[in-house]
């Protein structure tokens, strides 16, 4: 089946309207956009579309549907600096070259850069600088010939559309999405996910940077866990890579979000409980399978100790 198809359109679309209306009952039979919360009645190409996870441009494929116009911004705002980030991380280890321009004195030319630990390989790029630039690049490099150019200078330029703090809330989406598609709305649409939605939709300002941490060791596979200690984190884990998003559980929420903020940005955590498998597709298990949910905290919560919150 391919993966943009009609009839897989329109049965994700009729699983999502099951849940949503399993998850509040009484609601219209619409299909909610995870992101902006508006409800859709039909599948429409140019209303809903699919959603790929991580971005496509680093290899995701469809798991979900979201409404057009969140797809668009989102690709626009977040993903493509993923996709800028990755990009600039192979070029930093020497797996790719660049477009670059390398400068000394008055000139300057076009080149090809790929970065090495001891050197870096130029090649010029043919007829991709300025003439007058080039020539004088050109006759300085003979200059140099059979002389000891020690302490000669040369400034390698290239510049590459990267915002880290973008590409940071982008691997949030990512995270989010991958929890959208295994629990539903049970689990996003609780008003403790507010604050994730609020960031989503005002990239520029920093409202849960606490919840987002960068790994001293990027995970060799990527996780998702249901956290039981320390008891301070209990929430929802997701290690993509060298980020590590945490998200709310369904147990002592209140205090979430500051109890992320005593944790430092950078480091190292060792964590507890239960591992959880990635979806494929849209599972929606916490609305169509409500006990699920008591799956997914401490045995001992189960005793009656903690209230359990699965509305």
């Amino acid at each position: 089946m391919p993966e943009n198809s009609d009839s897989r359109r329109r049965e994700w679309f009729e699983l999502g309207v099951d849940a949503f209306t399993r998850a509040r009952p009484g609601a219209p039979r619409l299909y909610c956009c995870p992101f902006c919360v508006r409800g859709f009645d039909a599948p429409a190409p140019e209303a809903l579309s699919f959603e790929h996870v991580p971005p496509k441009n680093v290899g995701g494929k469809p798991l979900v549907l979201t409404c057009r116009k969140c797809n668009n911004t989102h690709g626009s705002d977040l993903d493509a600096h993923i996709k800028a980030g990755r990009d600039l991380g192979e070029i930093l280890e020497g797996k790719r070259p660049t477009w670059a321009r390398l400068r000394s004195g008055d000139g300057a030319m076009a080149v090809k850069a790929t970065l090495g630990a001891d050197a870096v390989s130029l090649v010029e790029v043919a007829g991709k600088s300025n003439p007058t630039a080039r020539d004088a690049m050109a006759a300085h490099l003979e200059g140099l010939v059979g002389t000891d150019a020690t302490g000669s200078e040369f400034d390698l330029e290239f510049s590459i559309r990267h915002d880290e703090w973008r590409e940071r809330i982008g691997w949030l989406r990512v995270a989010y999405l991958y929890l959208f598609a295994l629990f539903g709305y049970n689990f996003i649409l609780r008003p403790e996910l507010n604050p994730i939605r609020e960031q989503f939709r005002n990239p520029a300002e920093r409202i849960v940077p606490q919840i987002i941490k960068h790994m001293t060791e990027s995970a060799e596979e990527n996780h998702i866990v249901s956290i039981f200690s320390p008891r301070n984190l209990r929430g929802i884990g997701v290690q993509l890579g060298r980020w590590m998003l945490f998200f709310p559980g369904f147990l002592e929420t209140e205090s979430f979000y500051d109890r992320l903020a005593e944790l430092p940005e950078r480091g190292h955590l060792s964590l507890s409980g239960k591992a959880l498998p990635f979806p494929e597709g849209p599972a929606f298990l916490c609305d169509f399978h409500p006990e699920a949910i008591r799956y997914l905290v401490p045995p001992e919560s189960l005793d009656g100790g903690d209230e359990l919150h699965d509305d």
